[in-house]
């Protein structure tokens, strides 16, 4: 890319001193007047400085106690990278020093708008606010995604802080790692528990720490923004975006937004669909929780989502109320060619094998329940249940359920065709870079990686959202009372009338729901003698799979592949296919309590563990022995660093007896994690030769059937 003389000499001008780490009162911030300035497209767009700039605090509790308490700022730095090299890290001690950091970087920068990142605002946010209330005045703009979780702030003088780690989804570790930086973030350098006043001086390796967190950062924004060809102004705000704005692109040049436009709803319609939409399935067999199982194989689909948008008929078309009274045959026998959305009401069911350990029916869902048997959020049972479907839903509820009466009313139906050809495409696109570039290009195997997922991630945005509004005088975050801003109905309309939008939110309903329908087919593939212990979304755990059957359902999606001229990636003479279910991970031993609480005896000897809200790693390191994971034990926060967040709200800026200058704060704390049952009642096997079946995987264990 060729550079006007005026922009050499400029970029030569700002990096002639070289980098360095400075004191923030020891910078000649003139220099930054030579940043280049860089437009969006477009004739009469704004001007934004074209740096990347990055600013992080560390913090320091006032005594040590488990108590919650007051926190303040003990460290900052602010990296600024231009020019594709780092200019400057610039640190100090206290919040004052580090807004007045900020405005000197800001007055003399020479474009109006300037872009300031933080790896998990959220935080940093709450100790800043009012050091930037008191030098800039209240923002004029903020969105957050929900409280305590602002994506960016601005001001009238054309700052704008925004989330890095939104974009990033994941920790500076790992997004350091990822994207290859140069400078990787130095664990371990920076002790959390000791008490540090405003006046403590850093050491060479807390220097280090906290040099290296924002120059990571920037050099991280820098290298992102290059794999995915946008710039400052044009950066993405989250991780969705970055897949967004090319599908925009495309979709654009095979008019999508015909398509959309086609695929609108009513606002009452749309409510429906968000009822229909349950997710991924997630569940334990709830005969062996606690139960410690020797062998157990995990079968996972490759690219589950992505492959039922390539292979699956989705609603083309609004959704249209049927006159005529419909019952459930009808609607499963005309289900390839039309979608349909209706309201079930069943009376005294039942599950038609009450050794089926993972019914489908969820319990959140429901919006009539009387006399109900909830098994860890699934129904087994109940005299009266109403619930929204689609016809995925029912042929699965007809699968494992039967009832005494069944009503259907409330039926609308749709076209079903499959998603447009450009956007498909573009999805096998991605899949083939990633399976091109995994073990090759890490930064770009990455960024592909995340916009495939994005692509299904587009489709199940709900259309309105609430705007949560931070109240700058409380810290409290409420919904906007603005009456305009409440009604859903006009926000719906907005949405529809965005010429933006282009991916219809009832793709993203059937392609969930196929998924999840998929999942249960291939249970069928576990043998007869086998015994399914746990499902995650796109994969199941199982202690015997018959081979036969996992060749015939895996051929069986290749021909549907094939038959929509997707054929395999082929790298280094092996085949990558869409949605196959592959061998996985593989436990000597297994035990699961409930969904999201499993763990096991891994091939290498080690415990592994699946906890919600426990660390993977460290939660692992608590339990001694398989034998511990039941339900009341504690993972140690101690042990396992889980933080507890309590907000402390001053609304003011005041000075401590130690002479630190703070504000608001939050105090971490350490935080345990007990291991509860997610069952009341102890679930009974009274058939035995099943009973045999189970119990033949626990022979010569000395357990009961439950811990609890």
């Amino acid at each position: 890319m060729s550079h006007t003389k005026e922009y050499k000499n400029k970029m030569q001008a700002l990096l002639a001193p070289g980098y360095k780490m400075l004191s923030w009162d020891e910078f000649d911030y003139s220099i930054l007047q030579n940043v280049n300035i860089t437009k969006r497209s477009g004739k009469n767009a704004d001007e934004f400085n074209d740096c990347w700039i990055m600013f992080d605090t560390e913090t320091s509790r006032k005594k040590k106690s488990a108590d919650p308490q007051d926190c303040h700022v003990v460290a900052f730095t602010i990296s600024i990278r231009a020019y594709n090299q780092n200019i400057v890290t610039l640190y100090g001690h206290d919040p004052v020093s580090c807004i007045e950091c900020i405005s000197n970087i800001i007055d003399n920068l020479p474009a109006h708008n300037t872009i300031l990142y933080c790896h998990n605002l959220s935080y940093d946010w709450v100790f800043l606010r009012q050091f930037f209330f008191e030098k800039f005045g209240l923002p004029n703009r903020q969105l957050n995604t929900k409280p305590y979780y602002p994506i960016y702030i601005g001001w009238e003088n054309g700052m704008q802080i925004r989330d890095s780690l939104i974009l990033a989804q994941r920790g500076l570790e790992k997004w350091a790692n990822d994207m290859q930086a140069e400078h990787r973030k130095a664990v371990g350098s920076w002790d959390y528990n000791r008490i540090r006043k405003q006046s403590s001086r850093f050491t060479r390796h807390e220097k280090k720490y906290i040099e290296y967190d924002t120059l990571a950062g920037v050099e991280c924004l820098n290298i992102t923004a290059e794999h995915i060809g946008a710039r400052v102004p044009t950066m993405p705000y989250t991780s969705t975006g970055i897949c967004r704005n090319e599908t925009r692109k495309r979709g654009r040049k095979h008019h999508a937004r015909k398509t959309f436009e086609k695929c609108l709803n009513t606002w009452q319609v749309q409510q429906i669909l968000e009822m229909v939409f349950h997710g991924g399935y997630t569940h334990a067999n709830r005969y062996l929780s606690c139960w410690i199982v020797d062998g157990a194989q995990c079968y996972d689909f490759a690219s589950s989502y992505p492959y039922s948008m390539l292979s699956s008929k989705v609603p083309m078309s609004s959704f249209k109320p049927v006159s005529e009274k419909m019952i459930a045959d009808e609607i499963i026998k005309q289900s390839e060619d039309y979608a349909y959305v209706f309201l079930v009401t069943i009376f005294d069911f039942e599950q038609k094998d009450y050794k089926n350990p993972m019914p489908m029916l969820q319990k959140s869902k429901l919006l009539v329940e009387k006399g109900c048997t909830n098994d860890n959020g699934r129904i087994l049972e109940g005299k009266v249940a109403q619930i929204w479907m689609n016809e995925y839903d029912l042929k699965l509820y007809r699968e494992q359920y039967k009832e005494k009466r069944i009503e259907i009313t409330d039926v609308y139906y749709a076209t079903k065709d499959y998603l447009p050809r450009w956007f498909t495409d573009y999805i096998y696109e991605l899949f083939t870079e990633k399976c091109m570039l995994k073990g090759v290009d890490p930064v770009r195997y990455m960024i592909k990686k995340g916009e495939l997922n994005g692509e299904y991630g587009q489709c199940v945005q709900h259309p309105v959202r609430i705007e949560i509004m931070e109240h700058y005088l409380t810290g409290e975050y409420k919904p906007n009372e603005d009456p305009e801003k409440q009604n859903k109905e006009k926000l719906y309309e907005k949405y529809c009338n965005n010429k933006n939008n282009i991916l219809p939110y009832q793709w993203g309903v059937w392609v969930t729901s196929e998924s999840m329908y998929r999942l249960f087919q291939l249970s069928k593939c576990i043998a007869s003698d086998g015994i399914w212990l746990y499902s995650d979304t796109d994969s199941i755990y199982a202690t015997k799979w018959d081979e036969v059957k996992l060749k015939t359902f895996n051929d069986s999606i290749k021909k549907k592949l094939l038959d929509r001229n997707y054929p395999p990636v082929v790298r280094d003479g092996k085949e990558y296919w869409l949605g196959v279910a592959e061998r996985d991970s593989h436990y000597e031993k297994f035990c699961a309590i409930g969904a999201k609480r499993y763990a096991g005896i891994g091939d290498d000897g080690e415990i592994h563990i699946t906890v919600a809200g426990v660390p993977k790693k460290a939660g692992s390191k608590c339990l001694k022995s398989l034998e511990d994971f039941k339900p009341g034990f504690v993972f140690s926060g101690t042990d396992t660093g889980k933080k507890q967040h309590t907000y402390f709200y001053r609304n003011k800026i005041w000075e401590d007896a130690a002479g630190n200058i703070c504000g608001d704060s939050i105090d971490l704390t350490t935080c345990d994690y007990t291991l509860d049952s997610p069952y009341e009642e102890k679930f009974e096997i009274e058939d035995e030769i099943y009973l045999q079946v189970y119990e033949a995987e626990l022979r010569g264990r000395d357990l009961e059937r439950s811990h609890y």
